[in-house]
């Protein structure tokens, strides 16, 4: 058996087609354009990939983008103060928190700075009760991504066994919500998690976001099992690996994503999915009540339009993805 490999490079330029037609329909409607400010604090060349990245797909939609780097010994009062400001500006839709922080910084706090409403990662406490909830509004783009991959594939996680190793607050935490919702059988692992390959080698859906290059090898996956890789580890100048042993796992998931070239694109695209919600909401605010944010429809999109996703709820797993297999 050869795994499929979900490779979201081509998809993600379907996807962005969608988004940008997409954001010139809100700005012929709303004669604005969506403007999306970004905040880091941590200056590895992952964070700047990533930034330069969602930069260009960003301009390419038609989204107002800005970003900004802060050196990591910034003091809370200034992260504050720059949120506040933004939070009142009319031309802002979107505030874009990214992690890690700086270990003197607590990520609460800090989040809880953001106007819920301007909240794409999904962060702020308001937006995570509604997850909680399983009324999402904002959700964190990288956790949906995994929703959204698992729909364009076809795959339905209801009565599946999905682990997902790692527990941060943008994919891991989030996520096991998500699929939760979905009517998966939900394991989350951790850093304390003990005899991991116990828990990995029952995964009927395996999803790995710990940061940890190679930690999940080949050995440890169920036969036929979907497995998404977060990972995106510099092991070398050009060289990028994920936290799955990618090359020897082929030949034991049904179907995995690459790294690079897997779900990151996605990640992308659903947070700026977000970004023309939130300038959606916050627009019909403006025209109508202040009840519209919190009363506007909670889907998390697995398309860029339509029907919330976690009501995509296909007849079958298709034979390319055969989790659960002996």
């Amino acid at each position: 058996m050869t795994a499929v490999i979900m490779d979201m490079r081509t998809i993600a330029n379907n996807l962005r087609q969608h988004l940008r037609q997409n954001v010139s329909a809100f700005i012929r409607q709303y004669n604005q354009t969506p403007g999306l400010v970004v905040m880091a604090m941590c200056d590895d060349r992952a964070t700047i990939d990533n930034i330069r990245s969602l930069s260009n797909v960003a301009t390419d939609a038609g989204i107002h983008f800005s970003a900004q780097l802060f050196p990591n010994n910034v003091k809370i009062h200034e992260l504050r103060k720059y949120i506040e400001q933004h939070n009142q500006d009319s031309s802002i839709h979107a505030i874009s928190l990214q992690l890690p922080l700086p270990k003197h910084l607590n990520v609460d706090e800090v989040a809880s700075f953001i106007s819920p409403e301007k909240d794409v990662e999904g962060l702020h406490p308001t937006n995570m009760g509604h997850l909680l909830m399983g009324k999402p509004n904002l959700v964190p783009s990288s956790a949906l991504s995994a929703i959204k991959l698992l729909g364009l594939y076809n795959i339905n996680p209801t009565s599946r066994h999905a682990v997902i190793v790692g527990r941060s607050l943008e994919v891991g935490r989030p996520l096991a919500c998500l699929l939760t919702k979905a009517d998966a059988t939900v394991t989350l692992c951790h850093t304390q998690t003990n005899n991991l390959l116990a828990h990995t080698r029952q995964a009927e859906i395996l999803i790995v976001a710990a940061g940890e290059p190679g930690l999940i090898k080949a050995e440890m996956i169920r036969p036929g099992a979907v497995v998404i890789d977060y990972g995106l580890n510099y092991v070398a100048r050009d060289k990028v690996i994920g936290d799955v042993e990618f090359e020897r796992s082929l030949t034991v998931a049904g179907a995995i994503t690459p790294v690079p070239g897997g779900i990151g694109p996605l990640t992308n695209i659903c947070l700026l999915e977000n970004v023309l919600k939130a300038a959606r909401a916050i627009a019909s605010v403006e025209r109508t009540s202040p009840r519209a944010i919190i009363d506007s429809d909670p889907a998390v999109g697995l398309k860029p339009e339509g029907k919330p996703a976690l009501d995509y709820k296909p007849n079958q797993i298709p034979p390319m993805a055969v989790v659960g297999a002996a």
